[in-house]
């Protein structure tokens, strides 16, 4: 009999990229995907239709007819059991081989009650869903390297038992997910992503996330200035790198409790440099920038920032508003320098992480963001230089 595995979030952030890598490989002969229920679907979608839709929405070349290995199951992570059909989670305890548990509220501006409800309680669900498969072999944990929080220097690849502080709800709600882990006597490894930018090769973004509202909000020159401390570092790594690494550590044997890293680590890229090289891909795509009529922002400290969110909201400006709730949750992690110890991730992945060149990257995910997302809404022409 062939090996099954067992994919949460497929219709999330990463989860089309990680569906189209685990398609890829033949290691497992079939792929249950857990899909919410019906009601949180578009009306009259089936758990097909909702799969197709996923299928079909990279820029990436699928395997033909992947839904003859593809098996989605209707279920809910936010209750116990996870499997809604009795008949069918039993088929899933006898036969599931490795669960990737890549399913999250990642909106950083969420209540608190609603990242911990999926967070934190969705993941002890699926730990329990887990600890019933006798033929399990590994539950692999998608986190955050967000769950260091304040915390400065190296980020060793382990969890620790006294929790940092936090700058945002959705930092503290992973941070729990992975201590709830903890408790459980199973083969349990932990991967904690880095920002995923977007595809490498096409800057296909499946969701926009902070990061990608943060380019937009820079790009209208919304954001006049960056917190950040000396020695701050820009952690990105491209989407598909993280897709193909959590596909190939499903396939890696696991004796025990382990935590990787999947960032940038010692290559991630200084505060200033990044900035800089945002501010001449926009002066090439966008007409406000290349007429030099929006000025590059400031990298300031944690009392200049504060300051300016103060002043901000007592301006009334409702646009300035909104502007703060996208970022405050965000870009204050920069003022907390780190470095992620990434040496289990190249272990677990035989080698050097294949990071690859951050510019191209980002060159791509900005492109595809103007000609399909941000056009119509960015106020500022684009144009081709």
């Amino acid at each position: 009999m062939g090996q099954s595995i067992l994919l949460t979030g497929a219709t999330g952030a990463i989860g089309p990229h990680l569906l189209q890598q685990l398609l890829q490989d033949e290691a497992f002969e079939r792929v249950f995907v857990l899909i919410r229920p019906a009601a949180q679907r578009d009306p009259g979608a089936s758990l097909h239709d909702a799969l197709r839709r996923v299928i079909e929405g990279t820029d990436r070349c699928w395997p033909h007819r992947p839904e003859r290995r593809v098996i989605p199951v209707d279920g809910d992570i936010c209750r116990e059991g996870v499997v809604l059909d009795p008949d069918v989670a039993n088929r899933l305890r006898q036969d599931v081989d490795v669960i990737v548990h890549a399913a999250a509220n990642t909106r950083f501006t969420a209540p608190l009650s609603d990242l911990h409800a999926v967070n934190a309680q969705g993941t002890r669900h699926v730990v329990q869903l887990a600890s019933h498969c006798p033929r399990l072999r590994q539950l692999l944990i998608v986190s955050t390297t967000c769950v260091a929080g304040t915390r400065t220097g190296l980020i060793a690849e382990r969890v620790e038992v006294q929790a940092p502080e936090f700058v945002n709800a959705y930092e503290h709600s992973k941070w729990r997910a992975e201590r709830a882990s903890l408790a459980a006597d199973l083969p349990i490894r932990i991967a904690r992503l880095s920002t995923c930018m977007g595809d490498g090769r096409t800057g296909y973004v499946h969701r926009f996330g902070a990061f990608h509202h943060s380019l937009h909000w820079f790009m209208r020159g919304l954001i006049p200035m960056v917190p950040a401390a000396d020695g701050a570092c820009v952690d990105v790594i491209p989407t598909d790198l993280a897709a193909r690494w959590l596909a190939r550590a499903s396939t890696r044997p696991l004796e025990r409790h382990e935590v990787c890293q999947v960032a940038a680590g010692q290559h991630a890229v200084p505060v200033e440099e990044f900035l800089n090289f945002v501010v001449a891909c926009l002066r090439a795509r966008a007409h406000g920038w290349a007429r030099r009529q929006i000025e590059p922002p400031v990298v300031v400290d944690a009392q200049t920032f504060t300051l300016f969110q103060k002043t901000a909201i007592q301006s009334g400006d409702a646009l300035f508003r909104r502007v703060l709730e996208s970022v405050r949750t965000f870009l204050p992690a920069l003022l907390y320098p780190k470095v992620y110890q990434t040496d289990h991730a190249a272990a677990c992945w035989g080698g050097p992480l294949p990071v690859g060149d951050w510019r191209s990257t980002i060159e791509h995910v900005m492109d595809f963001a103007l000609e399909r997302r941000w056009r119509s809404r960015a106020g500022a022409g684009v144009h081709r230089a």
